[in-house]
């Protein structure tokens, strides 16, 4: 039967609106893992899982299949939605979902969950403040984002605590940057509760949005993230749903779901609505029970889904349609009242239309617990479709109704709805409206740069710039906005960003209009300022010309306190071209400003700068209580900048120290600090310093992981002297892995940076080119050039000596020659190396150099057979290194113990000390030294053991077995922290390690393991 002879007449009082939603099929290996992936979290085993697939194919009606099961099992569920329009609002993902529950609870209740701390969460949800709370919901500085991120883990802590909670957080591919940071950071500290997060994005999107790029490889490196990856719906899938959804024979199912898959490739919404469109037009219809027109070509049905989707809206009526313009103006979601508003139509009226928009399934309803009634679209793709056909004159002049009725209605609380009414403005493109879309735009940036958003900072305060210039050039005015204010604040956020070009010609614009001003206080700040973007260039001799011109202008301006600033800006800047002598001037003098004046921010930058120079010059006792002080003023005056820069020296300290413990914490305070001020710049710096701390522990997969992921960030910001770094950390891992060619290509990269257009290395090079001559001094001993190798160290022990950065001397450099010296066999050479190596380690008070020179003077007395001395010093060197921890030269001292303890019949500790050795390169996968020491177990005629990682505790890292060891002592957490000198949150990283490596459960079972395996022993 052809499909037009079984068509209801004309007369038929019914046209059948279908089984729609269609029956969800072909996820059921989805759903069994989402399923078990509850069970976890009601566990208390929390976790962050990601739905990614390209639009429509599925992912809403995934995570709503397990949310309604959560919630059958006693679960609290908070949906919430990113839109394309809200894409500049801080936390607004988070505020959608939110806001319902925390409406639902008693003003007591709320208190209780929040721990009194309402009006800091209100930054992410209003609905957290609460009587007098609301109306200090926008509080900003000092360290608020730290405290706002963990009060609301908190919160989630104590919610969960009730019951298991799951967020289901959709459309991450329009989040905001300050949502994805806030997941990401809510991720990484629920492994231990109640709370999972089920995130959905389109992945075609996920390009546009680089922060949920970041964010979920961030996530997924560090274990606190898993993905699944939605795909279309394969023919044979779509066959079952049309046979389910319509009771239909497999042939008749068959057929259509043959023609179904070839229109829509499977997406499941593209096959819903072309299976909507043909009910809708009769196509495919219901007679007696049965459905018919299986056959049916669609002859009037467009193939793509935007023209189903246009077919169905242009059924509408034509109050419906225009209502239905308007929300797709205003987004993918309205409040009734605000429809009400813009509309211009009586309530009436506009009741009607809705009615008959939900009918045809465009809107849904949905009642919230306020009372108020929302609309939102069914799918983000019909809004799309509806928008895109308004056309530009007649979309900007429905903006401009639309944000002129939005203003009305909110009446006195505008401004607190500045995003919503700055996104149409901005698109009314009317010279009338010109000045209040410069207004709300404003008002929006400088309150996500308040709170430390600043790539929507920067969205928002650039299009509000450019409305200003645009209507200042058309008729010579403009807003009534002081110009010159948003210029500064917009070059702040982009030097926040690490965009330097355009912070450059921003602040280039305002100076010039201070000079015109003749307002030097002024001028000098600028010049501050743009003297600190050359510096964060490396292009210091730019740097110290600004600061000659801030100075010059601070003194006649007689502002005291920025001279101090300008004097620290040039120390740190002229100690970074290696010129100690005059960065110690210059720390002195801003040290009597800054002690006169007794300002605490000003002293706490003194300080820091102090800090860094007495971190490469010793004495390291000086640099540890100058970054105590400078930590201790820096969060006294609200400084987090400066705290940055604080803890990442005293990171620095207590890496050159071979305090790890230390080096850990100031490690992970740096990295919090970086992601609160949300500064690429500053998360590189931290990440290089993470890098050389996974290479002394020996965890270098995760060390690789993070080079390569900020290597082409620091590329990208032209970071000349971190980049070199960066390059030869991760070059001496590749090396040590047998990745040569790897190693040497990141090697010349390295020198080509840190030396001058001849090849030439300079003093101002000192903080790039002596690591780089490191690295190439281990290449080439690696190639057994080791005269050529001895050559490029004795040019960067010149270089240290020219600058008097010791640190850098002693760091790698010094121990690599001396290890070149020792396979010359001139150990009168490696003697005078080693000397130096004791003496400039002993000034700096620096163990790791110290273990490194004790273990040379162990490896000449072996060399020179002299096995009574060299065995106990081998056996202290190694154990000093692993404890700093420097755990491949551990190994490769315990190496070199088995044979010593060999020579003198010592077989059975020979093998203990080389498999210890063996399985510590194994763990690190440092193929050249396993061979070695397959070799030389081998030599002994033992077999050597299997080339896989050891079970057990021999899985351990040094710093997992400290902990894992006083942790089976019965030591809580916090007397683990204060024994190892680290935090209890890293502690409660590294024992999740331990008890995955050991496969056991809980602190008992740890303590069964410990004493089967002997880690009790002292």
């Amino acid at each position: 039967m052809h499909a037009a002879a079984a068509r209801p007449s004309a007369s038929s009082p019914v046209v059948s609106r279908g089984p729609f939603p269609l029956p969800l099929v072909g996820r059921d290996t989805e759903l069994t893992a989402l399923g078990n992936w509850l069970d976890d979290t009601t566990s208390g085993r929390g976790g962050t899982l990601l739905v990614a697939g390209v639009g429509g194919v599925g992912k809403t009606r995934l995570v709503a299949t397990v949310a309604e099961r959560a919630t059958q099992q006693g679960w609290t569920v908070a949906v919430g939605r990113a839109y394309p329009v809200e894409t500049g609002v801080p936390y607004a993902v988070f505020a959608d979902a939110l806001t319902g529950i925390l409406r639902g609870l008693t003003p007591a209740a709320l208190t209780v969950l929040t721990r009194g701390d309402g009006a800091t969460l209100a930054n992410i949800c209003p609905a957290f403040a609460t009587g007098s709370q609301a109306t200090n919901t926008r509080e900003s500085g000092g360290d608020v984002k730290a405290r706002l991120y963990w009060s609301f883990t908190q919160f989630l802590g104590q919610l969960a605590a009730q019951r298991p909670i799951l967020f289901v957080l959709e459309n991450l591919q329009w989040a905001d940057s300050s949502s994805l940071e806030l997941l990401h950071f809510v991720a990484r500290q629920i492994g231990s509760e109640r709370v999972g997060l089920l995130c959905t994005y389109n992945e075609t999107e996920l390009d546009a949005n680089p922060t949920l790029r970041v964010t979920e490889q961030s996530l997924l490196s560090l274990g606190a993230g898993r993905l699944m990856r939605l795909e279309p719906l394969g023919a044979e899938e779509l066959f079952e749903m049309v046979r389910e959804a319509f009771h239909a024979d497999a042939a008749s199912a068959r057929a259509l779901a043959g023609r179904l898959f070839s229109w829509t490739r499977g997406n499941p919404f593209f096959a819903e609505e072309v299976l909507k469109a043909l009910v809708e037009s009769g196509a495919l219809h219901e007679h007696n029970g049965s459905w018919h027109g299986w056959e049916a070509e669609l002859p009037g049905l467009p193939r793509s889904i935007r023209d189903a989707v246009v077919a169905r809206v242009n059924r509408l009526g034509a109050r419906a349609r225009t209502v239905a313009n308007l929300a797709a103006v205003i987004g993918t979601r309205t409040s009734h009242d605000a429809l009400v508003a813009v509309s211009g139509l009586a309530e009436q009226d506009v009741l009607t239309a809705l009615d008959e928009l939900r009918a045809q399934n465009v809107l849904s309803e949905e009642s919230q617990t306020d009372g108020s009634v929302t609309y939102e679209f069914t799918h983000p793709l019909v809004r799309d479709v509806l928008y895109g056909d308004l056309g530009i004159a007649r979309g900007r002049l429905l903006h401009a109704t639309v944000a002129e009725a939005l203003e009305t209605l909110y009446g006195a609380s505008a401004d607190m709805h500045a995003d919503e009414l700055a996104y149409h403005f901005a698109r009314a493109e009317a010279r009338g409206l010109a000045a209040k879309a410069v207004r709300y735009l404003a008002a929006a940036g400088r309150d996500a740069l308040a709170r430390y958003a600043n790539r929507e900072a920067a969205n928002y305060l650039n299009s509000a710039l450019e409305h200003h210039d645009r209507a200042a050039g058309s008729d010579g005015g403009g807003s009534t906005l002081d110009a010159e204010s948003l210029v500064e604040d917009l070059a702040q956020a982009r030097q926040r960003l690490g965009d330097y070009d355009a912070a450059h010609e921003l602040w280039t614009r305002a100076r010039a209009s201070a000079e015109r001003a003749g307002d030097t206080a002024r001028v000098a700040a600028i010049e501050r300022r743009l003297g600190l973007g050359a510096f964060w260039s490396s292009r210091f001799d730019t740097a110290l010309a600004h600061f000659d011109v801030a100075l010059d202008a601070a003194s006649r301006a007689g502002d005291d306190s920025m001279l101090a600033r300008i004097r620290v800006a040039r120390a740190m800047t002229l100690q970074a071209r290696g010129d100690a002598d005059a960065a110690r001037a210059e720390i002195d003098a801003a040290l009597a400003v800054a002690e006169r004046l007794g300002d605490a921010g000003v002293l706490a930058r003194v300080h820091r700068s102090s800090l860094l120079f007495h971190v490469f010059v010793g004495p390291t006792s000086r640099a540890h209580a100058d970054g105590l002080r400078a930590i201790e003023l820096a969060e006294a005056a609200g400084e987090r900048g400066v705290a940055w820069s604080a803890h990442w020296a005293m990171a620095m300290v207590g890496g050159l120290s071979g305090n790890s413990g230390a080096m850990a914490h100031h490690l992970a305070e740096s990295g919090r600090l970086a992601d609160e001020l949300g500064s690429p710049v500053l998360k590189c710096w931290t990440a290089e310093i993470a890098v050389e701390l996974h290479s002394g522990t020996g965890e270098w997969d995760a060390g690789l992981a993070l080079a390569e992921r900020t290597i082409p960030v620091a590329r990208a910001l032209r970071q000349r002297v971190l980049l070199p770094r960066l390059l030869t950390w991760a070059a001496m891992i590749h090396l040590h892995r047998g990745a040569a060619a790897q190693a040497k290509a990141y090697l010349d990269e390295a020198w080509r940076l840190s030396t001058n257009a001849e090849g030439v290395t300079r003093a101002a090079d000192v903080h790039s080119a002596v690591p780089v001559h490191a690295g190439l001094v281990a290449y080439h001993v690696s190639r057994n050039e080791y005269q050529r190798a001895i050559e490029i160290g004795d040019a960067g022990l010149a270089l240290v000596d020219r600058t008097g950065y010791v640190a850098w001397g002693i760091h790698r450099l010094l121990p690599t020659v001396i290890e070149a010296a020792l396979w010359t066999g001139d150990l009168e050479l490696a003697k005078r190396y080693e000397q130096r190596l004791r003496r400039d380690s002993e000034q700096l008070g620096h163990r790791l150099g110290i273990a490194w020179a004790d273990t040379c003077n162990a490896v000449i007395a072996m060399l020179r057979k002299d096995y009574a001395t060299a065995a106990p010093a081998l056996r202290s060197g190694a154990e000093a290194l692993e404890a700093i921890p420097w755990l491949l030269d551990a190994a490769r001292v315990r190496r070199n113990l088995g044979r010593v303890l060999a020579e003198t019949g010592d077989m059975e500790g020979a093998t203990r000390e080389l498999r210890r050795a063996h399985d510590a390169f194994v763990r690190m996968r440092a193929e050249v030294e396993l061979d070695l020491t397959r070799d030389v177990i081998r030599e002994l005629g033992l077999r050597p053991p299997a080339r896989t990682p050891a079970v057990g505790v021999g899985t351990l890292t040094g710093r997992e077995v400290d902990v894992a060891r006083l942790a089976a002592s019965r030591k809580s957490n916090k007397e683990i922290a204060s024994a190892l000198g680290i935090s209890p949150r890293t502690v409660s990283t590294h024992l999740s390690s331990i008890f995955l490596k050991l496969e056991v459960a809980s602190r008992g079972e740890l303590a069964d393991v410990a004493r089967r395996q002997g880690l009790l022993v002292p």
